[in-house]
């Protein structure tokens, strides 16, 4: 969530699904923008130095390194996160 609205932020559309929490194809296209209008490969991969572009302070690389031996207990957050992402944007279509 953080990602996508410092994409909506910079300037960088997400027509169709918005800020869900879910790094889908949108995302990705929404990153590879950022990347190209910030002179970077356009990888389509957000990495610390996309986030240090985008200002984002509270999110590094290193927090999605999930194979990393220091990770078990940050694959329970991203999981966690992941699921509020998913209920947050079910609670959205449920509203409509």
């Amino acid at each position: 969530m953080v990602l996508q609205a410092s994409l909506k932020e910079a300037g960088i559309a997400l027509p169709v699904y918005g800020l869900d929490g879910i790094f889908g194809p949108e995302t990705q296209a929404a990153v590879k923008q950022a990347q190209r209008s910030f002179l970077m490969e356009p990888t389509g991969v957000a990495d610390q130095k996309l986030f240090d572009a985008l200002g984002i302070s509270e999110l590094s690389s290193a927090n999605f390194l999930v194979d990393s031996p220091h990770s078990s207990g940050k694959k329970q957050w991203i999981l966690a996160g992941i699921l509020l992402g998913v209920l947050a944007f079910a609670a959205k279509k449920i509203r409509r």
